[in-house]
């Protein structure tokens, strides 16, 4: 009974280092693809690759995730959407999947859902410029006040000259605050007295 036990977790070990394995190698390729912005595998090879254990790459990364991004080169949109859910299943804090899901549904011209998960990004890290200036173009696309309004104190601590344009932009445009434009000379101040603190 004894042998049988250590056989079996002797089994059970080698199968799960090959899979950690084989997992390393598949996960390099997707690595080097977000660098270098390309797409190596096809989309029979990708079905071929477990992503399932390990579910997350060596950056706590869903592996999914990453594979959603040849869904959505493929305009493969709502695929695509369905693998990011997953992946927060596994990950369900990854900044990364909560991107590629707001562009997947930008895409889809649903601009709402794409707001959603922008803001969840924007709360917990405001100062990522590109998830930032994203949001802030989709609260003026979706004419937004209220929250525009809601993340002014958030914006003042941001010291990026690129997200601040976003946001007077945002205020500019948004036609709720034709009459009204308190808020946006209240941003425009701040913004030029600290042009030398914002970068």
């Amino acid at each position: 009974m004894l042998r049988f036990i250590i056989l079996s977790i002797s089994i059970l070990t080698l199968i799960s280092n090959y899979l950690i394995f084989n997992s390393h190698e598949y996960q390099t390729i997707l690595f080097n693809d977000i660098k270098y912005g390309t797409f190596t595998f096809s989309i029979s090879q990708l079905n071929e690759i477990n992503y399932k254990y390990p579910s997350l790459a060596s950056n706590s990364v869903p592996v999914l995730t990453y594979i959603s991004r040849y869904y959505t080169e493929y305009e493969k949109f709502n695929e695509a959407i369905d693998q990011l859910k997953e992946s927060l299943t596994s990950n369900p804090n990854s900044t990364y999947t909560k991107y590629l899901l707001s562009r997947n549904y930008i895409f889809l011209n649903d601009f709402k859902n794409a707001e959603r998960y922008l803001e969840e990004i924007f709360e917990a890290s405001p100062k990522i410029e590109s998830s930032s200036a994203l949001y802030l173009s989709i609260l003026e696309m979706n004419q937004n006040v209220i929250k525009l309004n809601d993340i002014y104190d958030k914006m003042i601590v941001i010291e990026n000259k690129n997200i601040w344009r976003y946001y007077i932009s945002a205020l500019k445009n948004n036609t709720q605050l034709t009459s009204d434009k308190s808020l946006y000379n209240k941003a425009l101040f701040f913004f030029k007295t600290n042009k030398f603190r914002i970068q």
